[in-house]
């Protein structure tokens, strides 16, 4: 007689201590991530209005390329005599507003329209879906540098260049998550017992696909951001005076041989950024797919 043994390598369970390892790595992931993002948020909007800093501009030329732990300046001056670390720190709000502010139009203008399209389906799908697949197939940064390049540089057009690229990305996420809600039975019991469309969108479909939409858009902040900063160090962003982080870049170019400080200032102050939001973003996406 031949006794069949199943393999139990296959039905293998992880255990509860491999498990709770996992969890409690993304949560130390989630935390370092958002301590760096509080950290320099505070830097940049309330240490600037608390302690007495350089201005961030106006400086003086007899105090222009000093280096870094000069006294007076923690981060050194650029070539006109500027306060790195004020500019610096009044930089970032630029790249926050434009990455913050063009993310919550992409949410909101592409969340409704996915949602839409997937809610309703039929040719209302089709139209929807073909803008955005004609949108998409831009190059991002070709697309943005074309409406700004048409809108001409300030803080607001530069908000609406970069989340002209964000919207659709964002109606892909939400239609196929609202694809994926709609054929569940609570939506066919609700549908089937008389509850009004309007009602079952707002209570059922909307609460659904939230979270991954709050995901998808912590990962799009930071590509907010770096289209800024790109935007900027071209030109058609914010003008100096007015500092930012991709203007900095680009006024430091000039003098990256003998003063790398005034480039790699702000250049790690934005690559930490974005580093603590795609960590962040990936860390709650792990923990909504193990959900």
């Amino acid at each position: 007689m031949i006794t069949l043994t199943p393999d139990t390598r296959s039905l293998a369970v992880p255990p509860p201590a491999s498990r709770s390892k996992r969890r409690w790595k993304r949560m130390s992931q989630t935390e370092i991530a958002s301590g760096v993002l509080i950290l320099i948020v505070i830097g940049c909007f309330v240490v600037p209005e608390i302690l007495p800093l350089a201005p961030a501009s106006g400086g003086s030329l007899a105090d222009a390329r000093l280096p870094p732990l000069s006294p007076g300046h923690l981060l050194g001056t650029d070539p006109l005599g500027n306060d790195m670390l004020s500019r610096t720190l009044y930089g970032g709000r630029v790249s926050f507003i434009v990455g913050v502010g063009a993310t919550l139009i992409g949410l909101v203008v592409g969340g409704v329209l996915g949602m839409l399209a997937g809610y309703r389906g039929g040719w209302v799908e089709k139209v929807l879906g073909w803008i955005f697949d004609v949108l998409l197939a831009f190059p991002a940064l070709v697309l943005a540098l074309t409406i700004a390049a048409y809108l001409g540089p300030s803080l607001m057009n530069e908000i609406y260049a970069v989340s002209i690229f964000l919207i659709p990305a964002t109606a892909r996420i939400a239609r196929a998550s609202t694809m994926s809600v709609r054929k569940e039975e609570f939506i066919v019991a609700a549908r089937l017992a008389g509850v009004r469309e309007s009602t079952i969108v707002r209570r059922h479909v909307i609460p659904n696909i939230t979270s991954p939409l709050l995901t998808f858009a912590i990962l799009q902040c930071g590509t907010a951001m770096i289209i800024e900063a790109t935007l900027s160090f071209l030109g058609l962003g914010i003008r100096p005076p007015a500092p930012s982080w991709g203007n900095m870049m680009a006024s430091g170019q000039q003098s990256l041989g003998d003063q790398p400080w005034v480039v790699l200032v702000p250049g790690i102050f934005l690559f930490v950024t974005i580093g603590a939001l795609n960590l962040l973003g990936e860390s709650l996406r792990q923990a909504r797919d193990e959900r």
